[in-house]
């Protein structure tokens, strides 16, 4: 009886020991492989990594998929992501003038320079030869010891910052008739000379100014001229010149339009002034001295040379054109309030009790009055320019949206003044 109990004991504690791993063998290694269920190589049984993974590579650019990140690689759309890896085709593209940006900086000739004697640049942009833009870049002025103290101050000095290239690009959603990329833009396709400003002379001078704290160099004239030639060299064959400019560069675009069409009898010239409705100067400076206008108004037709400069308004410089060929197109832009064209009247000397506003309406009716058919749009406030402004594509004055009223302008079709109401 006993030795049946020891039998079955013994039989017990076998099978214990057999559940319990323990025999005579010793213990089992645990299965090793790749464990990472990412891989393509993993192994569901294993229970212990053998840091042999391996992972797809299916664009074979190095980086392996599950390291990609999906999303827009195309720097030019307006949804890239500088983190993604791998194009998801999710890009958008904006529209772009089938011409490109492809501005281009060009130097300057022999007596081209900035106030501060820093050289002088300009830039072009070859598109339809037929249709060119000339546009004069603003930046204030000076002509006196107090207007002419601080470099930079009321006037640009250099053109070093000056790169509608990156503007163009970069900026291309506020950057006025100069975004390529929108197609409201009505001067999409057309070549440009763009005449950068750094002479303090709202482009027209030719002088060593010399004043109590400063030196500027007004070689605003000789710059303008340089890229004028070149307009003249490169576009022989234009059908539809634009001549323009924002703030002290729309100055010179009566100038230069006048010039234009003496240069391109069959052409058709427009002329458009944007953010300088309030100009007048009143006897208080001589500018024929100061910046050299007996000789350089020389280089225009005769009815600037008789235009009295040192008191005259916007009214005048447009009438002046107009005399030399009644067939150019005028229009100009302004802010009822310009801010930046008061403070600029108040440096001229002028009553500064007259409404900014009766001052440009004084001008607009005296210009229709001799006979030009100049087109007004005028918005409340003190804002300066719209040319290069992202306003140009949104403001809206009286129901009419400037871009759709400066288009209908460009294209020559019937439009009237937009004049606000409440300014």
């Amino acid at each position: 009886m006993n030795l049946e109990l020891d039998k079955i004991c013994i039989g017990l504690i076998v099978i214990s020991m057999l559940l319990s791993g323990c025999t005579a063998e010793g213990p089992v290694d645990p299965k090793r492989g790749c464990t990472d269920k990412l891989a393509s190589n993993f192994d569901i049984n294993a229970e212990l990594d053998n840091g042999e993974c391996e992972y797809a590579d299916s664009d074979g650019d190095g980086l392996f998929d599950i390291h990609e990140i999906a999303g827009c690689t195309n720097s030019a759309a307006d949804n890239y992501d500088e983190t993604a890896t791998d194009d998801d085709g999710s890009c958008l593209i904006p529209w772009e003038s089938e011409y490109g940006v492809n501005w281009v900086e060009r130097d300057g000739g022999e007596d081209c320079e900035c106030s501060d004697g820093s050289e002088w640049t300009f830039w072009t942009r070859d598109a339809d030869p037929t249709r060119v833009i000339l546009y004069f870049q603003g930046g204030g002025a000076c002509w006196e010891d107090h207007s002419c103290k601080n470099p930079g101050g009321t006037y640009k000095t250099t053109v070093h910052d000056d790169d509608p290239q990156i503007a163009s690009i970069f900026h291309s959603n506020t950057y006025g008739i100069g975004n390529f990329r929108n197609p409201s833009n009505p001067i999409a396709d057309w070549s440009w000379v763009y005449v950068p400003y750094c002479t303090g002379d709202v482009h027209l001078g030719f002088s060593q100014g010399v004043y109590s704290d400063n030196n500027v160099s007004h070689h605003g004239h000789a710059n303008g001229q340089f890229a004028y030639s070149y307009m003249l060299e490169n576009y022989p064959d234009a059908e539809t010149i634009l001549v323009t400019g924002s703030s002290a560069g729309s100055i010179p675009s009566p100038f230069y339009g006048a010039q234009a069409s003496l240069d391109y009898p069959t052409a058709k010239i427009m002329v458009f002034n944007d953010g300088s409705g309030g100009l007048y100067t009143n006897n208080t400076y001589d500018f024929y001295d100061i910046w050299n206008l007996a000789d350089t108004t020389l280089d225009f037709p005769q009815s600037f040379t008789d235009l009295n400069f040192n008191q005259m308004d916007s009214g005048d410089l447009v009438i002046a054109t107009h005399n030399v060929d009644n067939d150019i197109r005028f229009a100009r832009f302004t802010d009822s309030n310009d801010e930046t064209m008061r403070m600029f009247s108040a440096l001229l000397g002028n009553d500064m009790s007259i409404p900014y506003k009766d001052k440009i309406m004084h001008s607009m009716n005296k210009s229709k009055l001799h006979g030009v058919d100049q087109y007004l749009y005028m918005t409340p406030g003190e804002g300066h320019t719209i040319l290069l402004d992202s306003r140009f594509y949104t403001l809206e004055v009286n129901g009419v949206i400037f871009v759709d009223w400066f288009t209908a302008w460009i294209n020559e079709e019937t439009i009237e003044d937009v004049i606000c109401q409440e300014c």
